[in-house]
């Protein structure tokens, strides 16, 4: 049932009781350096409109996405432990407003008062698990962003053609890629991010439920820019994982409720771009550790979770198909314990695979693995990197089994403008396009490009996915 079915139903049910009481009854290897993306980040604001970041515009210094010198993937990475913690702080609490364990609906909220919980352990469950790859704001998408009458930005528009698919779910997670501290850290592109906090505001808008930020730029601004992004994310009422202001938050337990099913969430990175965590505050990152990270999916299990989604900030940049230490660690986590592995960094889009798990008592539970989810939105252009997925999953609960059920990869394209010199940006779902040839700045020729990647991609995001994998259950 999707957010819209769920308020349409409550309503009824809220009457009913009413009535009931009115009559006195009450019942994450080696990682590579990528090659430099020099058009990503190379641009100045338009005539008259002030540098985003105060500097009086120009090129972002060192333009694409390096990151030699990074320990490797499915390893401890960047000095510092894993931060969603191995400790264990009891099974409540969360990062942020609607997260204490089995407390949150997906929507930054507790279960509404009045309303009854589902009964625990018995009916039939159905609800909707929605995911994609990089949030990214290089600087050539701030000025067309821009209002210089009111000196804010408005990012809607970026996800506004994508809005319709992405409010559908009842969990709907988004990778950001960047700090969203705004103008007092000083905004920036690459190889420092720093975005406006409206990117927050707009992600709230497209219908974004849950925000994973333990990726190779979390550190870009600092323990200070985890805090202020945090602050946002948080007042927003989006549920966060993957960075952490104490101690105390990094090993609290993320579980958000919806329709009477509880997803447990994790995340992790595989290192900050040599930037190394604070000493006295190793949990700021959450980064890849093997060992911690099984111990925190058997922790969110005992706490009640009915699956379990672990974001993953691990690959080589720009390569098509996963590693093998990809593939491992997925897999070994999977055997473990989790359910979903939501894969991003690589920038471009890899397969999906299926993996059955072999239980003790002779069943069999399946696991999803996404390697890559590609850029959901950025200024990276050419070789697929302004390609990417939105993965939307039936989670169905039956007498207390939770499974996961049919999936659905939906591909999308950032289709950018320009307009005076201003680029223009939104993130549209390639297939409704080419039915409908929407686009009307494209040609017959851009047309038949389009549907030939769409091609290349949608084969590539299959790849792997008729043959499922067999796993042991971990012990």
């Amino acid at each position: 049932m999707n957010r819209g079915a769920a308020a349409r139903f409550r309503w009824p049910v809220l009457a009913l009781l009413a009535l009931l009481l009115a009559g006195g009854c009450a019942t994450p290897p080696k990682h590579e350096p990528a090659k430099p993306d020099p058009a990503a980040d190379a641009s100045k604001p338009p005539a008259g409109e002030p540098a985003p970041d105060g500097s009086g515009g120009g090129a972002d210094p060192n333009p694409g996405e390096p990151n030699a010198g990074q320990p490797g993937n499915g390893q401890p990475g960047g000095g510092g432990a894993a931060g969603n913690g191995s400790a264990d702080a009891g099974q409540s609490g969360g990062d942020g407003a609607g997260q204490s364990a089995g407390e949150g609906d997906g929507h930054g909220g507790g279960q509404p008062a009045g309303e009854a919980p589902p009964p625990a352990g018995n009916g039939i469950r159905d609800a909707t698990w929605i995911a994609v790859g990089d949030v990214m704001m290089h600087m050539p998408q701030l000025p067309g962003a821009y209002d210089a009458k009111t000196g804010r930005y408005d990012f809607k528009p970026f996800f506004a053609p994508v809005k319709p698919i992405l409010e559908q779910g009842d969990w709907t997670l988004a990778n950001l890629e960047t700090p969203v501290a705004g103008k007092p850290l000083g905004l920036s592109g690459y190889p420092r991010f720093n975005a406006p906090p409206e990117l927050a505001d707009a992600l709230r808008y497209a219908g974004f439920t849950a925000v994973t930020n333990a990726n190779n730029h979390a550190m870009d601004r600092g323990v200070q820019g985890i805090a202020m992004t945090l602050a946002k994310l948080q007042k927003l009422g989006f549920a966060t994982k993957g960075t952490a202001r104490s101690q105390a938050e990094a090993v609290k337990l993320t579980i958000v409720k919806a329709n009477g099913i509880a997803m447990g969430l994790l995340a992790y990175t595989y290192g900050t771009n040599g930037i190394p965590l604070p000493a006295d505050q190793p949990y700021a990152v959450s980064l890849i550790d093997e060992q911690a990270m099984i111990r925190d999916i058997g922790r969110l299990k005992a706490a009640g979770a009915d699956f379990v989604a672990v974001a993953l900030h691990f690959g080589i940049e720009y390569q098509t198909t996963p590693n093998d230490a990809q593939k491992k660690l997925a897999r070994d986590l999977v055997a473990a314990g989790a359910d979903i592995i939501a894969g991003s960094h690589p920038h471009v889009v890899q397969p999906y695979e299926f993996a059955e798990v072999s239980q003790p008592g002779g069943s069999v539970r399946k696991g999803l693995i996404i390697y890559s989810m590609g850029n959901f939105i950025s200024n990276q252009r050419g070789d697929t990197k302004d390609y990417g997925v939105i993965y939307k999953v039936r989670i169905h609960k039956e007498h207390g089994v939770t499974t996961i059920g049919d999936v659905k990869a939906i591909p999308t394209w950032v289709h950018r403008t320009s307009v005076k010199g201003v680029g223009h940006y939104e993130v549209v779902p390639l297939a409704d396009v080419l039915a409908a040839k929407s686009l009307k700045d494209l040609s017959a020729a851009d047309y038949a490009a389009l549907k030939s990647t769409y091609a290349q991609v949608t084969k590539r995001i299959d790849a792997m996915r008729s043959v499922p994998v067999e796993l042991q259950a971990s012990p």
